[in-house]
This record gives structure tokens, C-alpha cells and sequence, in this order.
């Protein structure tokens, strides 16, 4: 997809690592704007925010704001990276990418698909979700997208099947605005300074929840303010 291009980049890196086709790669995305087209075509279609900024799973959200960045990773096999005596941020034990297929637009995906390529991350990574304490979510703070994203990873991580509120979630978008083409690799990023510094930053502009999710039957709860992330005990 499109705002998952710099993840997908780093997923098509990790596999030719497994494969044993490259031994190291640099991989990431760039976004750039260059021309005004680009928010006249935004607002004409309704995607840019009222509001200007990401309301990421808040109440009243109507679109997104666009951002620049550039953001990569080196990527290389763990066991190389140690003998090398390189920095280490975080290690990639599984990952998975698919596509949505026909939908009625890029503000609603298909949550079956999104279901899909989230158990299957978890199965790759051999990872139980109760295990999982933060979700760094896709999260653009539109009325339908956030409502069909919390529905998908709930369904993901077991349904009803699993106790509530136990991982906490949020959204780069909020802090930064959309890097489109590089937002995965700003989500990623997010997530890499957060194990660093042990802390888990707020999601902005969400003291009030989107109505239309019903945040109390899933595992999820928005962070909306800066915490210490605990590693969880099983």
C-alpha cells in the first residue's frame, strides 16, 4: 500500500536476509512535497483534517494532516550484527505484509485483511499477543479507518477470548503528522526510541475517544501520557 511503502521495503530486506540473498540493507522511505496540487487534491477528496492535526483514535477526527521525513534502518542478521559489535535498537522476529484488495476507498479498508496480516505477524514471530504491552497503530484519526483498525487488531489478538486493557496503543501520526510514504518507517522509529529510553510517549489529541470505538471490550487503551513502558510479566 501506499503509507505502508517504507515497512513493506523493510519486510522485502528481512526476507532476502532469511534467504541468505543479501547480508545487509538499508531500507526505509522518503516523502516529500513539492507541489500544492497535492493539497488541493487532498482537500477536494475530504482527507485533509479541519482541524490541523491527527486525532489519532479522538473524538471528531475528519482526516489527517500530511508530513515531510526521510527515516532508515541497517538492517543485517543478528548473530552478524553481535560478532560485529554494531548498535543494536530492537531485533525483527517476524513480519508479514498482504493487500486489502477492492474496497470503497483509501479511508476504508478491509479489516479481514488487516486481521490477516496481523496473525500472521504474530504467528511468523512465534509471539503471543498477551505478550504484547504496545501497538504503534496506523492510526490517522479518521471516523471509519481507526474504528475498522481497533476491530481488526482486537480480532487479531483473540477477540473475547482475552482479558481487556492490558497493551497499550498509539499513533506517531498524532506527534508528527503523516509522512505517507515514510510513516511506517516514522512509526517504526517511534517504537526503536521508546524501547531505548524505556518510555511510552503520548498519543496527542485524543483526551476524548472516538465515540464510535468501544475501547473498554478490547485490549487496548490509548496513552495519553508519557509513562514508563514495563516490560510485562507472564
Amino acid at each position: 500500500s501506499m503509507c505502508s511503502s517504507s515497512l513493506t521495503s523493510i519486510h522485502l530486506a528481512c526476507q532476502d536476509l532469511k534467504l541468505g540473498t543479501t547480508d545487509l540493507a538499508i531500507a526505509g522511505g522518503v516523502n516529500v512535497t513539492i507541489h500544492s496540487n497535492k493539497y488541493l487534491m487532498l482537500s477536494a477528496g475530504q482527507f485533509i483534517s479541519t482541524k490541523g492535526h491527527c486525532e489519532s483514535f479522538g473524538e471528531g477526527g475528519d482526516g489527517y494532516i500530511p508530513a515531510e521525513g526521510v527515516g532508515t534502518v541497517v538492517l543485517k542478521r543478528l548473530e552478524e550484527a553481535e560478532q560485529d559489535r554494531d548498535n543494536i535498537y530492537g531485533v525483527i522476529l517476524g513480519s508479514a505484509i498482504n493487500h486489502g484488495g477492492k474496497t470503497n476507498g483509501f479511508s476504508v479498508p478491509n479489516p479481514k485483511a488487516q486481521r490477516s496480516v496481523i496473525e500472521r505477524a504474530l504467528q511468523e514471530s512465534n509471539i503471543e499477543p498477551r505478550w504484547v504491552s504496545y501497538v504503534e497503530a496506523h492510526g490517522t484519526g479518521t471516523k471509519l479507518g481507526d474504528p475498522i483498525e481497533i476491530t481488526a487488531l482486537s480480532q487479531a489478538f483473540g477477540g473475547e477470548q482475552l482479558d481487556n486493557g492490558f497493551c497499550r496503543i498509539g499513533s506517531a501520526k498524532s506527534n508528527i503528522g503523516h509522512c505517507e510514504g515514510a510513516a511506517g518507517i516514522s512509526g517504526l522509529s517511534k517504537v526503536l526510541l521508546q524501547m531505548k529510553y524505556r518510555q511510552i510517549v503520548p498519543s496527542l489529541h485524543s483526551n476524548s475517544l472516538n465515540p464510535n470505538i468501544k475501547f473498554e471490550n478490547t485490549p487496548f487503551v490509548v496513552n495519553q501520557e508519557l509513562r514508563t513502558w514495563d516490560r510485562p510479566v507472564i
